[in-house]
């Protein structure tokens, strides 16, 4: 398994670096895909978007294909994940992207590539594998986007782990992402938490193992009943 779980995406320093060991070779012999279906669901103004997919065009791939998970049938849209190097899962909703992979069948097709491919996560794209997702709405009071979406029921794409993440803490574009606000969603949610902040991501190998910390940046862990286990 290599997953890189981010909450801005890959910017030049530690977490380009991490991305190109995961790699094993030179991104500009590697195909990306990047899933777009979180920030779909969100009316108004794209910028942000194509800023970032020019952001990540410059890394300088092969191939940068864009895809949504319901744009045609589930084999096609299989068969591009398939031809890959790296599946980049965009953010936005992490209710909805993982909605997207299991409403659409392709959620094992994302098992397997994650054992086949390099998977980076980007904020929601980082969020869609954790048991506790349900759990998280209430301890991060997420019932209105969920309300927004009309989801029945939420949970993960796949199941990975027993911890959870959580992006942008300090990003001033969220001003409540404070370390307050993460120790008291942790209290709430009581179980193992990471809040990464833009600079920081996490290199998964082993989903039963602890991720390696990448960062450059500030971000907080907590383990059972909310305490504070580690923090940079």
């Amino acid at each position: 398994m290599r997953m890189m779980l981010t909450s801005s995406g890959v910017s030049d320093g530690p977490v380009l670096a991490a991305l190109r060991d995961l790699l094993g070779k030179p991104l500009a012999e590697a195909r990306c895909v990047v899933v777009l279906d979180a920030i779909l669901p969100f009316p108004g103004d794209k910028s942000k978007l194509l800023q970032d997919l020019a952001c990540i065009r410059a890394l300088g791939w092969e191939r940068l294909d864009v895809l949504s998970l319901f744009a045609g049938p589930p084999s096609l849209v299989a068969s591009r994940l398939r031809d890959t190097d790296v599946v980049l899962g965009y953010g936005g909703s992490n209710h909805w992207l993982a909605h997207a992979w299991t409403a659409t069948g392709l959620a094992g097709v994302l098992r397997e590539l994650l054992d086949e491919k390099v998977y980076v996560g980007v904020s929601a794209g980082s969020m869609i594998f954790s048991r506790a997702h349900r759990e998280m709405v209430d301890a991060f009071d997420d019932h209105e986007e969920v309300r927004m979406l009309q989801l029945a029921e939420v949970g993960p794409a796949v199941p990975l782990f027993e911890w959870g993440v959580m992006a942008h803490l300090g990003a001033p574009y969220f001003p409540f992402a404070t370390d307050a606000w993460a120790a008291e969603g942790a209290a709430r949610l009581g179980g193992p938490v990471w809040f990464l902040d833009d600079a920081s991501a996490l290199v998964v190998r082993d989903p039963d193992a602890d991720p390696e910390v990448v960062s450059s940046g500030h971000w907080l862990r907590f383990g059972e009943g909310g305490r504070l286990l580690a923090s940079r």
